[in-house]
């Protein structure tokens, strides 16, 4: 395993470690069913958080088809889940920043274990997306030092704040998980047809690209690390997502 420790981009105030270290303690002290359900909300906190590390390593490393990302990080988490089942491996043990910094490591590994087998891609489906949203991919890139990269995130929140909770969180699969239309149809938090959230998507896209534009943001082009910023902004709704599965 490549020990080599990746530097960590994340929230400093985010509370999923605090919770995946409580969590821990209380897995070691629990039986049965508790157990299980503990270890179940685990896995949970640790596939998104690890969704969120691939997707740092990935761009630094190279690559990743949306779909090797997700692998990853469900592998991963489950690997670990199982360690903390057996007594192998006690969060509980770690700090915050230490286990902000194991993920990463973590995830880093699985990047490179991930290119090494030739599994990537050109350009991973979240940028893409989020591309799309904001308007033609390939404007002059002299915009980007026109608005900075904060204020052009916080504004796409507040647009995405006033779309209906439903589409929404159609929108948050898709940019931030790639799912496909099939598997957003699917999800318990949308429930719909592929057609009907093709048509859903759509309406977000022309939605959210006049209130941006309404704001006096009329990008062109994503400045760098504006994706990884949305991410921390909507750390809540993904996380009610990840809840109700995926």
């Amino acid at each position: 395993m490549d020990e080599t420790a990746p530097e960590v981009v994340d929230d400093p105030e985010a509370v999923w470690p605090e919770h995946v270290v409580r969590l821990g303690a209380a897995a070691r002290a629990a039986r049965g069913d508790p157990r299980r359900e503990i270890l179940g909300t685990v896995w949970k906190l640790l596939h998104l958080a690890l969704q969120k590390y691939v997707r740092q390593q990935a761009r630094r490393l190279g690559r990743v088809a949306p779909e090797t990302i997700r692998e990853i990080a469900a592998d991963k988490a489950s690997d670990l889940v199982v360690r903390l089942d057996k007594d192998d491996w006690d969060p509980s043990a770690l700090s915050a920043e230490t286990l902000r910094a194991f993920l990463a490591t973590v995830a880093r590994n699985g990047v490179v274990d991930a290119l090494r087998s030739g599994r990537r891609e050109v350009l991973a489906g979240d940028e893409a997306e989020l591309e799309r949203t904001a308007g033609a991919p390939h404007a002059p890139r002299e915009q980007e030092d026109a608005v900075a990269r904060s204020e052009v995130a916080d504004a796409l929140v507040a647009c995405a704040a006033t779309l209906s909770p439903r589409s929404r969180r159609a929108w948050l699969l898709r940019v931030f998980y790639d799912f496909s239309s099939s598997d957003i149809a699917r999800h318990p938090a949308v429930m719909s047809s592929p057609a009907g959230v093709d048509q859903m998507l759509a309406r977000c896209r022309e939605h959210l690209r006049a209130c941006m534009e309404r704001k006096g943001v009329a990008m062109r082009s994503l400045p760098v690390g504006t994706f990884a910023r949305i991410w921390e902004l909507t750390e809540r709704d993904r996380s009610a997502l990840g809840a109700k599965g995926s």
